[in-house]
């Protein structure tokens, strides 16, 4: 039986004892963290805090930057990014973003697929990659009614 909780840092709920950080936010587990040795991606002498939401290097404090409370390595467009941009779906497999992404342009909504690497231990032999379609904030809800229309993904009430 698995032990949902919630992250200490934004309240998502997760699995300590299956994720090595949190979705939502890129807080590292710390339990998780020690036994796996998880260092800094830029300063690899530091231990990492997190992982950054836009792209999913591990963040140490020195080079970590925050946006509200989602960890971000020190890129400053990544803040820019996540101002403009709102996830629409994470895929397992790019072929999967690839048609939603047609879809959504055929429709005329601005449309950015993203993969990023996946630091997640316990599922990096399965899914090596996060494929997120993303599209411009002011355009969401449109986006979500094309994709509930197209029956093309199931989406769920606050996805």
């Amino acid at each position: 039986m698995t032990s949902i909780g919630s992250c200490n840092n934004c309240g998502a709920a997760l699995d300590p004892t299956l994720h090595l950080y949190c979705k939502n936010c890129g807080l590292l587990n710390e339990k998780m963290a020690a036994d796996e040795g998880v260092v800094c991606d830029t300063h690899i002498e530091n231990r990492a805090i997190g992982f950054c939401t836009v792209c999913g290097r591990a963040v140490c404090e020195e080079c970590a930057e925050m946006a509200g409370k989602k960890f971000l390595c020190n890129e400053p467009e990544h803040k820019v990014y996540l101002e403009k941009w709102r996830l629409l779906h994470t895929f397992d497999f790019e072929y999967e973003a690839a048609m939603l992404y047609a879809n959504l342009e055929q429709q005329n909504i601005e449309t950015a697929v993203f993969t990023k690497l996946n630091p997640d231990a316990s599922e990096s032999a399965h899914r090596p990659n996060i494929v997120e379609v993303m599209v411009r904030a002011e355009d969401l809800d449109e986006a979500i009614e094309v994709v509930k229309t197209l029956g093309l993904i199931d989406m769920k009430d606050g996805e």
